[in-house]
C-alpha cells in the first residue's frame, strides 16, 4: 500500500516531463481582414415613415356631462349626496365633517390628525387588526383622514359587498376606540416620519413657509403633523375629546357614487349611521396673521451640498369661497398653473434653470397661501429668483394676450370630465360642495363661468392678489453657495430656519 503511495506523484511528474519536452505548438496566423463590400446596403424604411413626418391630429374634445346630484338626509340630520352610476357594479361612499384641523384652533399642533390616522386602529369590538382583515376580505378601498378643512373616512366597494362596508364604514366614524397599544404604535410611526423631514426638500419647504407666513398663533403656522415636541399631546384622553369635538352628525355628508339608488342605499345608511349623536365643539375658519413688520423677507433652510435649491415665493393667498375665483383660477393657470404658462417657458424652456416651475394658490376655509417658484440648479438660484419676479411684475401691469387667456380656459375646462371618471373622483369632487359650502350645480356652471372671465378680470385679479414688493422668498438649499447670491439681490432681511421652521440666527440685514 505505501508503494501505491509513493508511486503516484512519480508517475504525475514523469507524466509532466513528457509534455515539457513536446515542440511547441506554433501560433495561430490571424485571418485577413474583411474586404468591404462594394454593395451598399438599402436605407431602412419602415412601413410607417409617413406618418412619423406628421404630429398625430387631435382627437375629439371630450365633452362634460355634470353629475346628476340627489340630495336628501337621515333622521339625525346628516345630510346626504346621491350620484348614481350603474355601468359597473362598484360603490364609493364618503363620509366627509365640513371642519378640520384648521377649524379648532384651540386643539394642540397635531392632535386632529392623530386623530383621523387612528380611526381604523379600533373601533366597537374590533382590533385594528380585525378592521383591517374585514375590509381586505370584501376588496375595499379604504381610508380615514383629518386635514386642514376636513376629515372623514371612505370605502369603495362592489355592489354585493355594500352592506358589510358600510357596517365597517359606521364602526370606525361612529364608534372608534382608540387603543392605547395603537396610540404608542401611531406615535412611533409618527416620530420616525417627522424625523425623516430633515431630509425633505419639500418637507422643509413647506414648514418653514407656513412658519414665517403665518406664524406659530396662527393654525396654518404649523403643519398637520406637528413636531416632535408636540408628540407628548398625543395621549388617549386628548385624543378622545379631540375626536368628539370634530366629529358630529351635524357637520357631516355622506357622499355615494355608483350602483345603487336612493331606495336602496337609504335603509343601509340609517343601520350604520342613524344612531350617530353629538354636538361638538364651535369651528371656525381663522383669520389672516397681521403682518409682522420685523419679519424676515428671505427664509432659508440650509441644505449643505445640495445641487439644487427648492425655491418657492409665498404669500397670504385666498380663501375657497373668494368672489373673484374664477378670475384667479384663469390668471394663475397663465401665470403657473399649467406646462405653457409664463414662469415654467421662462425657467425651464427659456433658461433651463429647472425641470418644471409652477404657481398655486392654496384654497382653505380661511386665506391659505399663493407660491411660485421651482426646484432649481443650485448655481442659478439668484437669476431664477429674478425671473419669478420679472414674471410676477409683468402680469400685473399689462392685459395678458388673447391666445394665452384662450389657453387657460381650455385647461381649466377640458381638465373637468377627468374629476369624474371613476365612482372614487366623483365622490372625491363631491365633498368639495359639502366641505365648502358650494351649490350642487357649481360644477355644472364653471365651464361658462370660466368661458366669461375676460383680460380685465385676469389683470384685475393679479393686482389684487400678487404683491411683488413683499412677498416672502423661502428657499431650500447650501448656504454656503446662497447666501452671497441672495445677499446681492437685496431682497431684505435674511433669516435660517431649521428644518421644521424654528429660526436658527437672528435676522440680518443686507
Amino acid at each position: 500500500m505505501k508503494r501505491a503511495i509513493l508511486a503516484l506523484p512519480l508517475a504525475l511528474l514523469a507524466a509532466c516531463a513528457a509534455q515539457l519536452s513536446q515542440p511547441p505548438i506554433p501560433p495561430l496566423t490571424p485571418l485577413p481582414p474583411k474586404a468591404p463590400s462594394s454593395v451598399a446596403e438599402p436605407p431602412r424604411v419602415t412601413p410607417d415613415a409617413p406618418f412619423r413626418e406628421h404630429p398625430p391630429a387631435a382627437g375629439p374634445d371630450v365633452a362634460f356631462v355634470p353629475p346628476d346630484v340627489q340630495s336628501f338626509s337621515l333622521k339625525n340630520g346628516v345630510r346626504v349626496l346621491l350620484v348614481e352610476r350603474h355601468d359597473l357594479p362598484i360603490v364609493s361612499v364618503r363620509l366627509v365633517v365640513r371642519a378640520g384641523a384648521g377649524d379648532l384652533p384651540n386643539e394642540p399642533p397635531g392632535l386632529l390628525s392623530f386623530v383621523g390616522s387612528m380611526l381604523e386602529q379600533g373601533a366597537a369590538n374590533k382590533s385594528a387588526l380585525q378592521i383591517s382583515d374585514a375590509f381586505e376580505s370584501i376588496g375595499a378601498a379604504h381610508g380615514t383622514w383629518v386635514d386642514w378643512d376636513s376629515a372623514g373616512a371612505s370605502v369603495k366597494v362592489v355592489t354585493d359587498k355594500l352592506d358589510v362596508a358600510l357596517g365597517l364604514l359606521g364602526d370606525v366614524v361612529v364608534r372608534p376606540s382608540f387603543p392605547e397599544a395603537e396610540i404608542e404604535r401611531l406615535k412611533a410611526r409618527r416620530l420616525s416620519s417627522l424625523l425623516q423631514e430633515k431630509n425633505s426638500p419639500p418637507s422643509m419647504w413647506s414648514n418653514a413657509a407656513a412658519a414665517a407666513l403665518f406664524g406659530r398663533a396662527h393654525p396654518y403656522g404649523q403643519s398637520l403633523s406637528g413636531r416632535v415636541l408636540d408628540l407628548s399631546n398625543l395621549t388617549r384622553p386628548r385624543i378622545v375629546r379631540a375626536y368628539a369635538a370634530l366629529f358630529v352628525p351635524s357637520r357631516a355628508t355622506i357622499v355615494v357614487a355608483g350602483d345603487v339608488n336612493k331606495r336602496a342605499i337609504l335603509p343601509k345608511l340609517e343601520a350604520a349611521f342613524g344612531g350617530w349623536r353629538g354636538s361638538g365643539a364651535p369651528a371656525f375658519a381663522p383669520k389672516p396673521p397681521a403682518a409682522a413688520r420685523d419679519a424676515a423677507r428671505v427664509v432659508w433652510v440650509d441644505k449643505p451640498g445640495a445641487p439644487q435649491s427648492l425655491v418657492r415665493l409665498v404669500e397670504v393667498g385666498v380663501p375657497r369661497l373668494a368672489p373673484d375665483r374664477d378670475a384667479i383660477a384663469v390668471m394663475n393657470a397663465i401665470l403657473g398653473g399649467m406646462f405653457s404658462s409664463r414662469i415654467n417657458l421662462n425657467l425651464r424652456e427659456e433658461h433651463a434653470y429647472t425641470y418644471g416651475a409652477s404657481s398655486s394658490f392654496q384654497t382653505r376655509h380661511a386665506a391659505g397661501n399663493f407660491s411660485i417658484g421651482g426646484n432649481i440648479v443650485a448655481d442659478k438660484t439668484g437669476p431664477a429668483i429674478v425671473e419669478i419676479f420679472k414674471e410676477l411684475r409683468a402680469i400685473r401691469e399689462l392685459p395678458v394676450k388673447d391666445e394665452e387667456l384662450r389657453a387657460a380656459k381650455e385647461n381649466i375646462q377640458r381638465a373637468l370630465p377627468g374629476r369624474f371618471e371613476t365612482v372614487g373622483e366623483v365622490t372625491g369632487a363631491l365633498s368639495d360642495l359639502a366641505v365648502y359650502g358650494l351649490p350642487l350645480d357649481e360644477y355644472a356652471t364653471r365651464p361658462a363661468r370660466i368661458e366669461k372671465v375676460g383680460a380685465a378680470d385676469v389683470l384685475a385679479a393679479a393686482r389684487a392678489h400678487l404683491h411683488p414688493d413683499t412677498i416672502k422668498v423661502v428657499v431650500v438649499g447650501d448656504r454656503a453657495k446662497l447666501e452671497p447670491t441672495l445677499e446681492m439681490l437685496h431682497l431684505g432681511a435674511m433669516e435660517e430656519v431649521d428644518a421644521y421652521g424654528d429660526p436658527l440666527t437672528p435676522l440680518k440685514l443686507p
